[in-house]
């Protein structure tokens, strides 16, 4: 892409997770251009549909979670780097928790795309965790990944360190 191009889709995507930040899903595509100072067209040029923009918001949003995750998980010890993985992918400010649970729950295809999401950022230390014989059996990175999601709805922060916790508790062996 030419560098206006990069730059047009980057302001697309930083006006779409504003605008999804205080409306959800059901920001207009039009409202969102217009925040990014851009026509319509530029818009649908970069993303042809809705799902597109909510599955760049939502790469956007997990983007320094997966920069410190591949960080963590080359912790020496595999149960300190599992748990300061699956502890850092919940890391979100509490906007951006709402706004990816918001967008992850926009329809089949947001909810498959933040799955797998998480599961490429909690995979590294998860099968290390599991190679070393510290996961409880049966449990893939699959099951890590909805134990993160159901942890950004926790609610409150205080809310969320407990649920983080019990499940960790419950998958270390």
């Amino acid at each position: 892409m030419r560098k206006d191009q990069l730059r047009n889709r980057q302001r697309l995507v930083s006006a779409a997770r504003d605008a999804f930040g205080e409306h959800g899903p059901e920001a207009s595509l039009e409202e969102i251009a217009r925040r990014a100072g851009v026509g319509p067209t530029t818009l649908y040029r970069h993303f042809p549909g809705k799902d597109d923009l909510i599955e760049a918001v939502l790469d956007d949003l997990v983007g320094s979670v997966r920069e410190k995750a591949e960080q963590l998980a080359a912790d020496g010890d595999p149960r300190t780097a599992f748990r300061a993985v699956f502890t850092r992918s919940c890391d979100l400010t509490e906007l951006d928790t709402a706004t990816f649970a918001r967008l992850a729950a926009a329809g089949p295809r947001a909810d498959t795309h933040a799955q797998t999401l998480i599961a490429a950022i909690v995979g590294p230390a998860t099968t290390r965790l599991r190679d070393a014989g510290g996961l409880r059996p049966g449990i893939a990175v699959e099951d890590i990944a909805r134990f993160v999601r159901m942890t950004l709805t926790a609610g409150d922060p205080a809310t969320q360190v407990k649920a983080i916790d019990v499940l960790l508790a419950g998958l270390v062996a």
